[in-house]
């Protein structure tokens, strides 16, 4: 049975994470929900949105918008920017975010009053300017006869909103998508009220279960791009590089390991100086030449998602290729919206009104949609 209709707006809303889970939550009976306005400032990202989802309102700019001209809302939710605080830590209220984009979301939920909302950003806005920027949105958010994780909140701003706030830090990974990505929500609500957010779960899904079969060749990286990555065989032991079909700069530090296929090895920021990454591991090759970024691997899981989506995957032979030689190619932008949760379909939709580059930008500025999926089922389960 299908509850009542939720009013439901979002800010920053980007390619429509909240508005995609919503519309699988319909599609499951569990609610329903009308869009009273999306609010997006990035053209390509309105393009790909409009494509997806159907709202009454869809405003471009939260700073200009006249936030009494909303109803009253039922769920709210802003994934927004997280912009630096110059004078963050002196408990000033309002005053401690004017001049950001957080300021104008406060600013919304003090005059609409919605019932519920979720905020998302980074993991490092909880430790910016050694917590005291975090510590600011929660007081605010909470201050004025709310309570933070179910305690009550104390009040160091006479201006706080009063809602009951719940945070968290949530990975993608842990809830059911092959992604390594850390991100902080925070939910609240006008009235006081328990909540629990989503339990973690094992991983079903590998990085490989979401590759597409057939790749451009685009994708691949060159042979210069490949010998920037992998460890000369030479330097860690490798007696034959012959044996690995070393065509002139090109370094295919290829090793058999026993049972298990072959596997590379990449330079990295360790002891060893090298990380293994076998065959649906992802690699870091977008800063190749720095010593605390390049080389990173993730095993069978993607590395957290980036506006430019610069990250190798570890793949078998390409075609009319020696099946020796390295295999590295660069996630697909469709590769990129499975990552984040959308369907195939979405991703067809948008690819319809958009370039690969807006495509990646739009995958690495999103919301999980499995994770944000939960977090609203969780605050509407019976």
């Amino acid at each position: 049975m299908i509850m009542k209709v939720l009013k439901v707006g979002t800010d920053f809303s980007g390619i429509g994470s909240p508005e995609e889970a919503l519309t699988e939550l319909k599609k499951e009976g569990f609610l329903d929900f009308e869009s009273e306005f999306s609010c997006e400032i990035d053209k390509y990202a309105r393009l790909s949105h409009k494509e997806l989802h159907d709202s009454k309102v869809f405003y471009e700019d939260i700073t200009t918008r006249n936030h009494s001209e909303v109803s009253q809302l039922d769920l709210y939710v802003a994934g927004f920017p997280c912009q630096a605080f110059s004078i963050a830590g002196k408990q000033l209220g309002f005053e401690d975010v004017r001049g950001t984009l957080f300021f104008n979301v406060a600013e919304f939920i003090k005059t609409n009053q919605p019932k519920a909302f979720i905020l998302e950003n980074v993991k490092g806005l909880v430790s910016h300017d050694y917590g005291r920027t975090f510590q600011t949105i929660i007081d605010l958010l909470s201050n004025g006869g709310g309570t933070v994780n179910g305690q009550m909140s104390l009040d160091y701003c006479g201006d706080g909103l009063g809602y009951h706030v719940h945070y968290k830090v949530l990975n993608t990974k842990e809830h059911g998508v092959p992604q390594n990505r850390e991100r902080i929500f925070i939910v609240g609500f006008k009235e006081s009220r328990d909540y629990g957010f989503p339990v973690k779960e094992p991983l079903k899904l590998n990085l490989k279960d979401l590759l597409q079969e057939e790749v451009d060749e685009k994708f691949f990286l060159s042979d210069k791009a490949i010998a920037k990555c992998i460890r000369h065989p030479r330097a860690i032991g490798f007696k034959d590089p012959e044996e690995y079909n070393i065509a002139g700069c090109v370094i295919a530090g290829y090793n058999k390991l026993p049972g298990d296929g072959l596997y590379l090895k990449v330079k990295s920021n360790t002891k060893k100086g090298f990380e293994e990454a076998k065959e649906g591991d992802s690699i870091n090759y977008s800063v190749p030449t720095s010593k605390t970024r390049r080389g990173r691997v993730g095993k069978q899981v993607a590395q957290t998602l980036d506006t430019g989506c610069n990250q190798g995957v570890v793949i078998g032979a390409m075609r009319g290729r020696n099946p020796k030689d390295p295999k590295i190619r660069r996630l697909t932008p469709l590769e990129c919206w499975r990552l984040q949760g959308f369907s195939d379909e979405s991703f067809r939709k948008a690819q319809k009104v958009n370039s690969d580059t807006q495509l990646y930008k739009q995958a690495g500025n999103s919301i999980t949609v499995d994770v944000i999926k939960k977090i609203i089922k969780n605050i509407y389960k019976k």
